[in-house]
């Protein structure tokens, strides 16, 4: 409700209530009564004669206990509860105004934007100012919102408009910067009231990387590790600018990046990755035939869409509307559901998420089983007029979906003891693990097939536009990883033990800068970075799991993508265990050896 409701009403009371309930579980932190029990428990003879998961719980627990000053006074521990209480209402108030604030109408040249996107699918979906309303106004108004921003800055020619589109959108959340300073300055509070150096020390205490030293020296690796082809798609990007631009065009801005690398990818791919050559054949409803195909043959899964009641929709009467399915299981039976909210709206999270409705556990005193109950939030693209109620997707969009998917097996197919084992509710810098993995199957030749149907013919992709997009694929691949490595370092930086000592501006720019990655003065690109909330300290986390994911799928699945003896492995050695397992187990379980980077470099030389 708070991401998502189509109500403000419900949206505030949902936030007034998730402030509530965080105030209550920190109250329940600082009872030293419940943690005194919890430590006879840990510290007891018994406690060897546990299940692994029953001692992973228990000691999860206990460290957060510890992690939030049980063993402070009772008065410095209400101090505690204080800042905490603080933290949860600034990060409220940064997700917030990223969702209600950040969407910004601004009018710019008809004739720019017309040869990208044409005027009435622009008028149908982006309110029009009074100007630009006028009967032969030579203005139209468009917005921030990823589906159209993003769109002009990947496919405009026009570095005059790339250029304005991405300022307004790099400047349209001015307002979390005195959020953010405050975010950073109550979490380096409270983690120097329990005795760290830094709020990143503190996160990090349970996580896989275990200290903000062992992060360094992991996104050190791999940078040095990308080093080389960085340098050489800066080359690339510069040459390719100045031939369009002509010899005195100047460095590659920011606003250059989305334009070039998708143009250069089409001309080295024969067109492949051109939406000319594959517009079209990606749908919202193709790609969930082939969710049913995946589930079906990796695990054995059934998925049934289902209706939804009144009482089930938190979507609004004139938006596209929630979808909902069943995942089951011929042995296993009924597994859990699946809520699909798709498209944008007024109000809503304006990125993509998997959101845990209902977590699995096992129900205390039955042999009955809590089945998880999980939604993906999405903003694809909507269905436009000329082709009827489709939503056609883009070949990345439809890469944001299967990443979602598996965030949301991930938490269907778990079945621990302890709902505060269940699903994603494992160490952070693991969990992107599954959903990288399946973003994979966007990319196999046989799975492209099933997704890859004309909209209106049927007619499958072609095998050249599939070989042409798949080469596409590690094209400029380095260059996301040091974009990647540049945030990483900003999530460490804020939170490290300097935190506050400069602007966050300032520590965003001097990072681009160190690592030569394009950077637009005056933008504050941070300002929507909402990961910074969920992910604080802990953004490094996509790149490490990547690299697991990268290993997964080249040494199990690339041969054969959807095998069913590889796909039980993963369920039943991963999936199915949440966090209720150490995550260097499970992926040593999958691939039969111990983690290698060397995957993930190849995919990226």
């Amino acid at each position: 409700c708070r991401s998502a409701h189509a109500s403000a009403q419900w949206r505030e009371a949902a936030d007034n209530a998730f402030a509530l309930l965080s105030d209550y579980i920190a109250e329940l932190n600082g009872d030293d009564t419940l943690h005194r029990a919890l430590v006879t428990v840990t510290a007891g003879p018994c406690f060897g004669e546990m299940s692994e998961e029953e001692q992973r719980v228990a000691m999860l627990l206990q460290h957060e206990f510890e992690r939030d000053g049980i063993h402070l006074p009772a008065e410095e521990r209400k101090k505690v509860r204080e800042v905490i209480g603080h933290i949860t209402a600034l990060e409220g108030m940064f997700n917030q105004n990223i969702t209600v604030g950040s969407r910004k109408f601004f009018d710019v040249d008809a004739h720019r934007v017309e040869a990208v996107i044409p005027r009435n699918v622009l008028v149908d979906h982006v309110p029009q100012s009074e100007e630009s309303s006028r009967f032969g106004s030579a203005k139209i108004t468009v917005s921030t919102e990823n589906h159209i921003a993003n769109s002009l800055l990947k496919y405009s020619a026009d570095p005059v408009l790339r250029k304005e589109i991405y300022m307004e959108v790099n400047t349209a959340c001015p307002q979390n910067l005195d959020v953010l300073d405050g975010l950073v300055a109550q979490r380096h509070k409270l983690a120097t009231m329990l005795g760290f150096s830094s709020y990143a020390e503190r996160f990090l205490q349970d996580k896989m990387a275990k200290n903000p030293e062992n992060v360094s020296r992991f996104l050190t690796q791999m940078g040095e590790g990308c080093e080389r082809q960085y340098k050489a798609d800066m080359e690339l990007l510069s040459l390719a600018k100045k031939q369009v631009e002509g010899a005195d065009a100047g460095r590659i801005e920011a606003w250059d990046v989305p334009f070039y690398t998708g143009a250069l990818k089409a001309k080295s791919n024969g067109e492949g990755g051109d939406a000319n050559e594959i517009g079209g054949y990606f749908t919202v409803d193709s790609c969930l035939d082939g969710m049913k195909i995946l589930v079906r043959d990796l695990f054995g899964i059934q998925m049934t869409e289902q209706d939804l009641t009144a009482e089930e929709r938190w979507d609004g009467p004139d938006s596209q509307p929630i979808r909902k399915f069943q995942l089951s299981h011929e042995e296993e039976g009924s597994l859990g559901i699946l809520y699909m909210d798709l498209h944008p709206r007024e109000g809503k999270y304006a990125h993509a998420a998997h959101f845990t409705v209902r977590c699995g556990c096992q129900m205390r005193n039955s042999s009955e089983y809590q089945q998880p109950i999980v939604a993906l939030v999405c903003n694809l693209s909507p269905a436009y007029a000329n082709v009827g109620s489709t939503c056609l997707l883009s070949h990345s969009e439809c890469e944001t979906l299967y990443h979602e998917l598996g965030h949301a097996l991930h938490s269907l197919l778990s079945r621990t003891v302890f709902q505060h084992l269940s699903g994603t509710r494992a160490a952070m810098d693991f969990i992107e693990t599954p959903s990288h993995l399946f973003e994979s199957y966007v990319w196999d030749p046989t799975f492209l097939n099933f997704i890859g149907k004309h909209y209106s013919t049927g007619e499958h992709i072609s095998e050249q536009a599939v070989s042409s997009l798949i080469a596409s694929r590690n094209a400029f691949r380095a260059l996301e990883v040091q974009t990647q490595i540049v945030y990483s370092r900003f999530d460490q930086e804020i939170f490290g033990p300097r935190a506050g000592q400069a602007s966050t501006t300032d520590v965003f720019a001097r990072l681009h800068k160190e690592h030569a990655v394009p950077y637009a003065p005056g933008t504050h690109w941070h300002s929507r970075f909402g990961h910074l909330v969920t992910y604080g300290s802990g953004y490094y986390g996509y790149l490490y799991s990547q690299v697991f994911a990268a290993d997964i799928w080249t040494k199990c699945f690339s041969a054969n993508p959807l095998s069913s003896t590889e796909g039980k492995k993963l369920w039943k050695g991963l999936l199915r265990h949440g966090g209720a397992k150490d995550p260097n187990t499970m992926l040593s379980t999958v691939l039969g050896r111990e983690p290698s980077v060397d995957s993930f470099f190849q995919s990226i030389s």
